[in-house]
């Protein structure tokens, strides 16, 4: 063997313990900076299927539904433990109603952003990672509804929907009691409404000033006469005019007005509104 050839090998002899020991572990990949979010079925142009996020800090998983909230499971099973063992074996705590399983898959490869995993009856699983970027700008513009109506930030309680000034806070879902943020929460002065003693509404979309009448006979409402202006509109302006005089009975818990439409299946969320009179 040549000189040049003893170099080669020994250079090789000294990198390759190098490069294996580069390769990020299972564990490191899984937990992506900290937190990962991976899912078999979910992709932004197909959003269904359930998402699994797991922390790096106590090795713990938890699962959000297609509507990015985290499912409400018994405390007991709230942070499910996981384990990698060599690199090989994923070992994690699943459910089957309110009963633990642990259940193994084998690992077969994974990558930065793909995981494919074997079931012990041979079944064949592929996971692919959500960017955290993205899987936290889905989080944070949803809430769930039960949490939402805890909060108060107002002084005084508000029993009646008249003489107070409204601010679009989403759209909610009766069946998964999730609410959408609305694109224009953070602009004070967008998608406000105000219902007026002489049964006039008044307010302000996301571009245009709101005009229309209204009449109310107990949980009951009718928007008549619903102007928008020119109907220009930015953020979800649009979907906002176009729900509004849709709905036809109203609530108010906890000085958060809703406003149902779709036969009582969606609703628009307020609160009251600040820096207004």
């Amino acid at each position: 063997m040549g000189g040049k050839a003893i170099k080669i090998v020994k250079m090789l002899t000294f990198l390759l313990p190098l490069l294996v020991s580069c390769k990020q572990s299972c564990f490191d990949v899984l937990t992506h900076n900290d937190v990962g979010y991976w899912s078999d079925g979910w992709k932004p142009k197909d959003p269904f299927g359930s998402i699994m996020e797991f922390s790096k800090k106590d090795s713990t998983l938890k699962y959000l539904g297609d509507t990015w909230a985290y499912d409400d499971w018994s405390p007991a099973l709230w942070g499910l433990k996981f384990k990698i063992t060599n690199d090989t074996l994923f070992t994690y705590v699943n459910r089957n109603g309110n009963i633990k399983i642990f259940d193994t898959l084998l690992v077969v490869s994974y990558s930065n952003n793909i995981f494919n995993f074997k079931t012990n009856d041979s079944y064949y699983v592929k996971w692919h990672r959500i960017s955290t970027r993205y899987a936290r700008r889905m989080m944070d513009s949803r809430v769930k509804l039960s949490s939402l109506l805890k909060r108060n930030d107002q002084d005084r309680k508000i029993t009646d929907i008249v003489g107070v000034v409204w601010k679009l806070y989403g759209y909610g879902d009766v069946s998964t009691g999730i609410v959408r943020k609305s694109k224009s929460l953070k602009n004070d002065w967008m998608s406000v409404i105000k219902f007026c003693e002489n049964g006039i509404m008044s307010g302000q979309s996301t571009y245009s000033k709101l005009g229309g009448a209204y009449t109310i006979s107990g949980s009951n409402i009718k928007i008549m006469d619903f102007d928008n202006g020119i109907g220009r509109e930015d953020y979800d302006g649009k979907e906002f005019c176009n729900v509004l005089p849709e709905c036809n009975k109203f609530k108010i818990t906890n000085n958060w007005l809703q406003l149902f439409y779709n036969d009582g299946k969606k609703y628009l969320i307020f609160k009251v509104a600040k820096n207004f009179k």
